[in-house]
């Protein structure tokens, strides 16, 4: 049985993430994972009691989320009592127990072990998460150091390395600030070309379908989970581009897109999206896109759990697991 507590230094340094990805890895390896969020400034409509009730109910069909307590009462002894107490209830009922902690790295008077998630900051300095590290207590089997820029990787894992606990250096991801195929299309206002296929489809990147000098494949094979922005009137560019690493086509300027097209599309299940603005144009309103990012998607949540085992180790997260 494990029951972990995932305790942050502030809000958004990747607890929800983390639990996620945990439930992820759990189920992968046919095991049963709870979650509870013990207190919440918003109880009655917790977007992470959402999102992991609907990851839980789309994988294992785990036990019920409970509901949280209005943050206020986190001091409270009776709050906290009845708090042990469904842990406790969920920890019967699951072999695995993820307790969403506090934005402070102090964890709640629990009984459960501690991982702390860190969130990189560039004022960090040699003894990056020394403060965070004393108060999440002697309970600690777990430090993950989220959204680190790579060349500052080697340093801020250098710096933990006396720590005696599994530790991930995570660096900067594009996976954890894409947006989707749909999120894409509602922000420019496109119109789907056909029905709409792979709407959920992470897009990582934008690639600009003009007069290159490079071989399609060459050009357009290069990065996975793209957009390519092109002119309607492109099915030249359109054809290079409509490989497995293109999540969607935006089509720009007036007219319609070729019938071979629409069938090739259709057949490789790349979804067409149409404005009616031109390519800059086209280009200069994803402005604001990254806004609409949200890490609580299943897709999210399994790269994040990829991301955990490449940087901590199949291992280790194994054995926090256990």
């Amino acid at each position: 049985m494990a029951v972990l507590q995932i305790v942050g230094n502030q809000s958004g340094a990747g607890k929800t993430s983390l639990a996620a990805a945990l439930i992820v890895t759990a189920n992968a390896a046919g095991k049963q994972a709870a979650y509870y969020k013990p207190f919440s400034s918003t109880p009655d409509a917790d977007p992470d009691v959402a999102f992991i009730s609907q990851l839980l109910l789309a994988s294992s069909g785990g036990p019920p989320v409970p509901s949280p307590r209005p943050i206020a009462s986190a001091n409270d002894a009776a709050a906290l009592s009845e708090v042990q107490a469904e842990v406790s209830k969920l920890e019967s009922d699951a072999g695995i127990v993820i307790i969403e902690g506090p934005d402070t790295s102090k964890p709640y008077p629990l009984t459960s072990k501690i991982i702390l998630v860190r969130q990189y900051s560039q004022k960090d300095g040699p003894r990056a998460g020394t403060a965070s590290i004393n108060a999440a207590g002697e309970d600690l089997v777990g430090i993950v150091i989220n959204t680190v820029p790579i060349h500052r990787r080697d340093q801020v894992a250098h710096s933990l390395s006396r720590q005696s606990v599994p530790i991930a250096v995570i660096p900067e991801s594009r996976g954890m600030l894409s947006v989707s195929v749909e999120q894409l299309a509602e922000h420019l206002g496109g119109q789907w070309v056909l029905d709409p296929v792979n709407t959920d489809a992470p897009v990582e990147r934008f690639m600009i379908g003009g007069n290159i000098l490079d071989e399609g494949p060459t050009y357009f094979g290069r990065y996975a989970n793209q957009a390519v922005i092109t002119r309607v009137e492109r099915p030249d560019i359109q054809m290079a581009c409509m490989s497995n690493k293109t999540s969607c086509l935006v089509l720009t300027g007036p007219g319609e897109p070729t019938e071979y097209i629409k069938a090739e599309a259709l057949k490789r299940e790349v979804p067409l999206i149409q404005v009616r603005s031109n390519t800059h144009d086209t280009a200069e309103s994803l402005a604001g896109l990254l806004d609409k990012a949200d890490a609580r998607t299943a897709v999210k949540a399994a790269h994040f759990a990829g991301l955990l085992e490449k940087y901590m180790g199949a291992e280790a997260v194994e054995q926090l697991l256990t």
